[in-house]
């Protein structure tokens, strides 16, 4: 499936000033905003692989992904996450298909439990697998 691949966008969080473009804002989100942003572009993503005719093209619509990222607002817990995510997501701008074999980073467990539990309730979320994924039974 392409929602593993889609894991591994997510960025945020350091010192840098707000008007700089790169600089990610987190920490007051609600989990189900942060799983509409990482699932909407989680399927953007795997829409490129099936519409788009170049690497190029895809490195686009990666680069749009990482964007949205940046601008998100996690909650707390997964600022970290997040820049994590982006930064997975920036290494894959040169070769935008690794997205489809290099496994994204997590969060930790219980968080990953928590995102997972409500992935079903997020419209963006049509699979509800993106976090549940190899997630180990408790």
């Amino acid at each position: 499936m392409l929602l593993p691949l889609l894991l591994v966008m997510s960025a945020c969080g350091d010192s840098k000033s707000q008007s700089d473009p790169t600089t990610t804002t987190g920490g007051t989100g609600t989990d189900e905003a942060y799983l509409a942003t990482i699932c909407a572009g989680t399927s953007e993503f795997s829409n490129a692989l099936i519409s788009k005719t170049s690497a190029d093209e895809i490195a686009d619509v990666i680069r749009a992904f990482i964007t949205e990222m940046k601008a998100a607002n996690p909650p707390a817990d997964l600022v970290q996450y997040n820049a994590d995510f982006v930064k997975y997501l920036e290494d894959a701008v040169s070769d935008p298909t690794s997205l489809v074999t290099r496994n994204p980073p997590l969060p930790p467990k219980d968080v990953q439990r928590r995102l997972a539990a409500k992935e079903l309730d997020v419209p963006e979320c049509k699979d509800g697998t993106f976090f549940s994924r190899d997630l180990p039974a408790e």
